[in-house]
């Protein structure tokens, strides 16, 4: 099953994983990249960095972020 890509190049400034006040955040995100109904996804940042981590609403986790809501 092939993985959903979103771009969020230039629309999200950084989102933020809070897993109960934890916080892991992700500066420069260019995409989003997910199985539907997957419990991890990957977000690139902009120097290729490849981030794995729990899909919002798995192992605690709340997503935040700063820019347009794509999806």
């Amino acid at each position: 099953m092939a993985l959903t890509k979103i771009e969020v190049d230039g629309i999200e400034d950084w989102r933020e994983y809070d897993f109960g006040g934890r916080v892991y955040r992700i500066d420069n995100p260019v995409s989003v990249e997910f199985r539907v109904g997957g419990s991890t996804h990957r977000v690139v940042d902009q120097d290729g960095i490849a981030h794995c981590v729990p899909a919002p609403g798995f192992e605690g986790c709340v997503l935040r972020w700063k820019g347009a809501v794509v999806a």
